[in-house]
């Protein structure tokens, strides 16, 4: 510790429980049941092997951005071979 620490309830005044155990030590107690939503797996974009940011579009594995460059690229594919 440097010379002018302090411990923080110097600052904010003596906690209010001492040697008092969390609740998940408690006897008897039991873990929470899970909330909010469900785990849906990875919801970011696969391209770039993994490192885009974006999250996926609805029944894909890439981003609204990524589908779009995809797409402009087949229809350049196709202009290409007419």
């Amino acid at each position: 510790m440097t010379p002018n620490a302090v411990p923080a309830y110097s600052l904010y005044g003596e906690p209010a429980l001492r040697n008092a155990r969390p609740a998940y030590m408690a006897e008897g107690a039991k873990p929470a049941p899970p909330g909010g939503m469900p785990y849906e797996g990875h919801t970011r974009c696969m391209a770039n092997e993994g490192t885009c940011q974006g999250h996926r579009a609805k029944g894909t594995d890439y981003c609204m951005g990524h589908l779009r460059q995809i797409a402009k690229e087949v229809k350049e594919r196709d202009i290409e071979s007419v």
